[in-house]
């Protein structure tokens, strides 16, 4: 019998690390969870004063577009009414010349709304979210 409570002894002690190791890997876990936690906020912090600012050009951008896209429709429209009424005359030519740097005006203005557009879907959140997600699947 003394033998018996001595194996168990050794048993229970054998265990006891075992225990210490998971709850220390638990613990560091729990704290690369929460460091990621505040980078993650943090990023999406940033991302959303970038995301104001690009919203801020956009608005700058729509006002822009609206009275160009106007003036490419007056333009193209005088344009086409004389080259019909003139037949080949050169006055056809300048405002069709007119109405392209227009339409080149609205093309720099949506290249511009293309490029801020994109940091409002906030993609380095995102991707650094699913790489945390990712990271966290794998471990399992």
């Amino acid at each position: 019998m003394i033998e018996a409570k001595d194996t168990n002894n050794s048993s229970e002690s054998l265990k006891k690390p075992e225990i210490t190791e998971e709850v220390t890997l638990l613990i560091n876990w729990l704290q690369q969870a929460v460091s990621t936690g505040s980078d993650i906020l943090e990023l999406f912090q940033l991302e959303m004063k970038l995301a104001i600012t690009d919203a801020k050009r956009l608005m700058v951008l729509a006002r822009l577009f609206v009275p160009m896209l106007m003036l490419t429709w007056v333009s193209f429209s005088a344009a086409l009414s004389w080259h019909i009424y003139l037949l080949d005359e050169s006055v056809s030519q300048g405002l069709i010349s007119f109405c392209a740097f227009q339409m080149l005006g609205l093309f720099g203005i949506a290249v511009g709304w293309k490029h801020y557009s994109k940091s409002l879907k906030l993609p380095l959140t995102r991707q650094h979210i699913r790489q945390f997600i990712k990271g966290q699947s794998s471990e399992s």
